[in-house]
């Protein structure tokens, strides 16, 4: 049982407590947005003191709330499966008299509108010689007494014995899918097999609408719903324009029509009467992370009831909110902070929830360019409309440079410093973190972004192949390769665009100079990155019975490693993978030691045109602080730039962990272990050589990752003149200087 599954405590409802949410204004004073919000009141779905509990298979019918409760007593280490039913506006739930034998579990629950519960359950004889996993479809009254239980075996694919979705129409069918292409329409009341559809795609999902039909959700193009037609034993209408998006909640009947989609960060209401889609509100505004929803489902008398449930912390709890649609002149209103991102972290989606629940002044509206239902072909044009948006001088109040070009918004002066902030703050001090952190995120002397934990990009080789140093040019790495077998490759599946990727998205400050709108593309340095990249394939040819990876570094027929050290674990893995000492060398041709910074998706800058600079920064702070970077949010999967919880996630990473074995000895076990390709490591305590590998890359590396994309298209788009023997070197030297000129005076 997994420690956070174990902290959930047991089921024990009491209204908590009623919050509004608060309508934003714009900076003006005025109004923005809709003319409505929603008030939410709490209900706890647990009590402290009485265990641990998982709450799962969360089903809405007929204004009650039915759910899976597992609980597990820490005493005597057995879990036990309960089930109950809350009616809506009631305080306590009512269990159910549902009990499972030994080694059978409910794989899905659904309950329909008459009171009748479904429940696939799945079980297996683990005496039998060759144990077999058997489903059932079991049907009971609202008050759970089993009134069918029919074996699902026939219907089963033995390659795919498994129901991923259960649902039942307003007529009582019942409808079963694996995911993949096929749904089973069972009578309700036998058992028996009425029909089977297959979908020309695989399956989504599938829910019952407010009119009481299966639709069912699949992805092609676009996500469309089918309606199944049970007199046709076929699908019916096709509904298109449906919003797509990988949040949680399912499908659930509509308020007036159709059904209610959850993403992740909007809740909708398809109506299957226009075909269209309306946006009923955004869970960020609500003070809610979709992606924390189990169930959003429309209450009789128009409330939205939703299910959250956050196992990000240790105080993880499972609690209902009802939403009441208000006028916004109803409640107080907050100053709006916007915050533009390409793609929402999900660690700044956490925080901004926190600060809009507890500050009385201000919330934090999100401007995502790659939200829902984007259009992912028109990729490039998304970034340059942000880019655009930015660079505008009308951008929002916090710009998250993860995905963007932050030398360039530094030369456009949209960039406020944030030392002054820090040295105002009374918890936070400079040297407390990291300084060459901070100083791959300056840009004049000036602090530009706030960036929790850090991860590096870099390149391993062998001591015996490169030497001990790091960094090298480009003249070094093709010695390296004069002096090889001929066959010897550089970087695993490389390519002619890729090797060109690779040495300009990480040299790129030298041909860009923002801050003086130089380029310097026709130059004989960038002609010699080309005249190198031209000696590569222009596609990798994959041969599965090609030596794996791992095989061919330790033979030597590959020489270095492209990777990324987010853990000391990682230069444990890739280390042993190389069997012999190792250097991390770095990108060839780079600046400094080849080495890259990268901040894990959470960068964030203070938009200098802001008017609201301090209450951003109160904002902002929260990732710097004792308790944010002790969190595991900090500390998982990536280094803590505060050097106190850095240095704890050394000694972690050093610290031996032990069992004790059927002798009574303490024997050392393994904190990890690794598997890429045919290579596997049982990975064990770091040793301090390990650990100070780690900090001299640190200590080494001052530079951060620098993507543009739109300089990045146009060199890939121009150099295949070049590989294709259309244009010489210099010509697409040239084409490339030009063309990147005009985009750099026009973006400056």
């Amino acid at each position: 049982m997994k420690k956070w599954m174990k902290r959930l405590t047991a089921i024990g409802l009491a209204v908590m407590m009623c919050m509004q949410l608060s309508a934003c204004s714009n900076k003006a004073g005025g109004n923005s947005g809709p003319e409505y919000v929603y008030v939410a009141e709490y209900q706890d779905l647990t009590k402290e003191g009485a265990g641990s509990n998982w709450v799962s298979n969360l089903v809405y019918a007929n204004n009650k709330l039915y759910y899976q409760q597992n609980s597990y007593d820490e005493q005597t280490q057995v879990s036990t499966d309960k089930f109950y039913c809350l009616e809506i506006g009631q305080d306590a739930p009512q269990e159910l008299p549902i009990t499972l034998p030994e080694n059978n579990y409910v794989n899905r629950m659904y309950a329909d509108n008459s009171g009748n519960l479904y429940f696939v359950i799945s079980s297996y004889d683990p005496e039998a010689e060759n144990p077999v996993q058997k489903y059932e479809i079991m049907k009971t009254d609202s008050v759970g007494n089993e009134t069918l239980r029919q074996d699902l075996s026939p219907l089963m694919d033995p390659d795919n014995p498994y129901i991923q979705y259960l649902c039942a129409d307003g007529e009582g069918n019942i409808y079963l899918s694996a995911g993949d292409t096929n749904i089973y329409v069972l009578d309700g009341k036998s058992g028996s097999t009425l029909f089977n559809v297959k979908c020309d795609e695989w399956i989504n999902g599938m829910g019952c609408s407010k009119e009481g039909k299966v639709l069912v959700a699949t992805y092609a193009q676009s996500m469309v719903f089918k309606e199944i037609d049970v007199a046709a034993k076929g699908f019916g209408t096709t509904y298109e324009n449906v919003p797509s998006g990988n949040g949680n909640g399912g499908y659930s009947a509509g308020v007036d029509s159709g059904l209610l989609i959850s993403t992740g960060n909007t809740l909708y209401e398809y109506s299957t009467q226009t075909k269209e889609s309306k946006e009923l509100l955004n869970w960020i505004d609500s003070d809610l992370n979709g992606d924390n929803i189990q169930l959003a489902a429309a209450l009789d008398d128009g409330r939205i009831l939703v299910v959250n449930t956050d196992y990000s912390q240790d105080n993880s709890r499972t609690e209902l909110i009802y939403l009441t649609k208000k006028q916004k002149s109803e409640v107080a209103e907050k100053t709006e902070l916007t915050l533009g991102t390409m793609y929402l972290n999900q660690d700044v989606k956490t925080e901004i929830i926190k600060f809009n629940k507890t500050n009385d002044k201000y919330r934090i509206t999100v401007k995502e360019y790659l939200g829902d239902n984007a259009d992912y072909e028109k990729y490039d044009e998304i970034v340059a409309q942000m880019n655009a948006d930015i660079v505008s001088g009308n951008g929002p109040d916090i710009i998250d440079i993860s995905g963007g070009n932050m030398k360039q918004y530094a030369a456009k002066g949209i960039l406020e410093d944030l030392y002054p902030f820090i040295d105002g703050d009374e918890e936070l001090k400079r040297e407390d973190f990291v300084e060459n952190v901070f100083k791959a995120y300056e840009i004049g002397g000036k602090l530009i972004a706030v960036v929790p934990y850090f991860s590096i990009n870099t390149v391993m080789g062998k001591v015996s192949d490169v030497g001990d140093r790091m960094g090298w040019t480009l003249d070094d790495l093709m010695k390296l390769m004069d002096e090889k077998p001929e066959g010897t490759e550089i970087f695993s599946y490389a390519t002619k665009d890729s090797i060109l990727m690779y040495s300009c998205m990480y040299g790129l400050d030298k041909y860009v100079d923002w801050s003086t709108g130089q380029c310097s593309f026709n130059t004989p340095d960038f002609i010699e990155v080309l005249e190198f990249a031209n000696k590569f394939s222009s596609e990798y040819n994959y041969d599965e019975t090609a030596p794996s990876v791992p095989s061919k570094i330790q033979s030597g027929k590959l020489l270095l490693m492209d990777t990324g050290i987010n853990e000391v674990t990682d230069y444990q893995m890739y280390a042993g993978m190389f069997g012999e000492p190792t250097t991390f060398i770095g990108y060839p041709g780079a600046d400094g030691n080849g080495s890259f910074f990268t901040s894990g998706g959470v960068s964030l800058g203070i938009n200098s045109k802001s008017k609201n600079k301090d209450a951003v920064w109160q904002f902002l702070r929260t990732f710097l602080t004792d308790d944010y970077q002790s969190s595991d949010n900090a500390r998982r999967w990536s280094f803590p730039v505060l050097k106190t919880e850095l240095d704890k996630k050394f000694e972690d990473a050093m610290t031996k962990e032990y069992y004790t074995d059927e002798n009574g000895n303490q024997v050392e076990q393994q904190k990890t272990s690794w598997t890429y390709d045919d290579f596997s490591m049982d990975i064990y305590a770091a040793t301090q050589e390990d650990v100070d590998a780690i900090k001299e890359l640190i200590n080494a590396t001052d530079n951060a990752l620098q993507l543009d994309q739109n300089i990045q298209n146009i060199i890939t788009e121009e150099a295949g003149g070049y590989f294709q023997g259309q244009k010489t070197a210099q010509e697409v030297a040239d084409i490339i200087q030009s063309r990147i000129q005009i985009y750099v005076n026009e973006n400056r």
